[in-house]
This record gives C-alpha cells, structure tokens and sequence, in this order.
C-alpha cells in the first residue's frame, strides 16, 4: 500500500505543477492579445466606395501572430484591423484569448481538484494503521 500512495503523492505533484503552470502560460498568451477588428476586404467596393472594408463581428482580445495579415488602418473603436481574406487564404485562425481563459481557468478547476483528492488519498493510504493480521504477515516479522 506504501507504493500506491507514493504513486498517488506523485501523481498529486503533477496536478499540482499543472495548476501552477496555467499561470505563466495564460499571462504569455495574454501578453500577445492584441484588440482586433476582422474585415472583410473587397477591391472594387474599397475602389468604388473608398471604405476600408466590411468589419465582421466586433472587436476581440485575439492572438495573431501573422504581421502580414494587419492592415494599415485601425477600426473607429481604436482596434486593429486584420484582412479575414488574408486569413482564410494562408489558413490562418486567430485564437481569442476568451478561449484560452476558459482553457486556463477549467484546467486550473480540474487540476486543483485532483491535487486535493490525490494528496489525500495518498497520505491517507500512506499513514494507514496496519492491522493485526497484518502484522503477521509483513516481511520484516519472520517466524
């Protein structure tokens, strides 16, 4: 029983890393977010109108590592504009940082809950009080 609760300490600490890690990991992904504004580009409307393209959805915190997919103007709103032909050409999908939250938060639940159960399962099952048949039967008590 003393290596399963070994094994359950261990597995325990890794919940516990995972937790800890989410973290650094979120503030990187959240360090690159940038306010975007995706727009639909089309020549001949720009051409004819002078508009700067179709805005698509409103403004979010996304992820784009791409800096050929930016325009050069920034929505009224102050947001970035990035060219959706741009993106569906090159198959490139923004990632929002509302995904990533959701991930980091949700993993953070899971992986603090599994600490928890783990750690005392394992130190229950560690400091457990041998019974008497037990003792008997242990390696150390030879008859």
């Amino acid at each position: 029983m003393k290596g399963f609760s070994k094994f359950l300490l261990f597995l325990a600490a890794l919940a516990g890393i995972v937790f800890v890690a989410t973290f650094p990991v979120r503030g990187a992904y959240a360090s690159r977010a940038k306010m975007i504004q995706r727009v639909q580009v089309d020549k001949q409307s720009d051409d004819l109108f002078g508009d700067g393209g179709t805005p698509i959805g409103s403004p979010q915190m996304m992820i784009i590592d791409d800096p050929k997919a930016f325009l050069p103007t920034k929505s009224a709103d102050g947001a970035e504009q990035v060219s959706d032909n741009y993106l569906k050409q090159n198959n490139i999908y923004p990632l929002q940082l509302q995904t990533v939250d959701f991930f980091a938060r949700y993993t953070r639940l899971a992986s603090g809950a599994a600490f928890v159960i783990l750690f005392v399962l394992g130190y229950v099952l560690g400091r457990r009080v041998p019974r008497k048949g037990d003792e008997a039967a242990s390696p150390g008590n030879a008859s």
